[in-house]
């Protein structure tokens, strides 16, 4: 199996690093510029670790999405950092993120480094995926002609199958649980993800799009899934 990694990065010199280090060993990597890419790019894809580059983006932030991804990765998360001192290696180990990498790094000792958290990692019992909550007291709820169930996960439309990732389901679900509620972005981000992902709760809008293009008639015009201006979404039946 090819190992797949997340970087987050707009470092032109270390991606070209990082593709040469990879073509030796086989391995792809996907690049995504901002944390909120990220953590999108994550619902679409199981990673074998992830790459930050931490020069791209606050130390806050950096926390905030390591919380927030940390129950999704079990492989190592590797941080580049321009400087290191003690305050932010204590800072991103209590983020439970396994290496901190000053840059520019030695191409020698980065691979063994890698493979060696990846051997300890497939050594490790994966945990449960834990499913998605259920948030209605009623397996099948039926929005227009879409049918939700909760006790099994799955979205129909118009009795055909919608193939929707973990945290759309989520959402989606959350937004039922609700509905007629007007939910502000920041209610959303802490309600389906769990903790405040400080300015990148444009992730919202991201997944409430993916919902619309697969579920509404019209996404541009959609029914059931409303903006409200400058407040946030509600889901109307």
């Amino acid at each position: 199996m090819t190992n797949n990694f997340l970087l987050m990065s707009q470092n032109t010199a270390l991606v070209q690093q990082l593709t040469h280090l990879c073509k030796k060993v086989q391995w792809r990597f996907t690049q995504t510029t901002t944390p909120t890419g990220l953590v999108v790019e994550l619902e679409k894809q199981t990673a074998t670790g992830i790459w930050w580059d931490l020069a791209d983006t606050t130390l806050d932030t950096t926390i905030a999405t390591m919380t927030l991804i940390r129950e999704q990765v079990h492989g190592p998360i590797t941080i580049f950092v321009p400087k290191l001192t003690e305050r932010l290696q204590l800072k991103l180990y209590k983020a439970l993120v396994d290496d901190i990498i000053v840059l520019p790094f030695n191409n020698h000792l980065f691979l063994p480094l890698i493979e060696q958290r990846l051997w300890l990692y497939r050594h490790l019992k994966p945990k449960t995926t834990t499913p998605p909550q259920k948030v209605s007291p009623h397996q099948t709820v039926t929005i227009g002609n879409w049918q939700i169930n909760s006790h099994n996960y799955t979205v129909t439309k118009n009795g055909s199958p919608v193939d929707l990732t973990p945290k759309e389901f989520q959402l989606l679900t959350y937004l039922v649980d609700h509905h007629d509620q007007v939910l502000s972005r920041e209610q959303l981000v802490n309600g389906v993800w769990g903790y405040d992902l400080l300015n990148t709760s444009r992730i919202v809008d991201i997944h409430i799009s993916h919902l619309r293009d697969k579920l509404e008639d019209d996404p541009h015009q959609p029914q059931h899934l409303l903006t409200v201006r400058g407040f946030g979404y509600k889901l109307i039946k």
